[in-house]
């Protein structure tokens, strides 16, 4: 069984703190579907805006931003 077969939250358990995938390992795209919530939890799960598989959590994604220098307003 391959991690897109799993149900996301099994899939994002496995992923860890590992970094969010900027390059989606399904259909590789670029695309992030985001959360639609005023206030997301950082733990909510990103999704592949094309195929639908997870590519990390919202907090993976801002910290792999931090990393790039990428500033982030208070």
């Amino acid at each position: 069984m391959d991690k897109f077969d799993m149900g996301v939250e099994a899939t994002v358990a496995l992923m860890g703190g590992k970094a969010f995938k900027l390059v989606c390992e399904q259909c590789g795209s670029l695309t992030v579907a985001l959360p639609v919530e005023a206030q997301p939890d950082p733990c909510s799960i990103l999704k592949c805006g094309r195929c639908g598989s997870p590519r990390g959590t919202l907090q993976s994604l801002r910290e792999t931003s931090v990393q790039a220098g990428i500033r982030h307003p208070v």
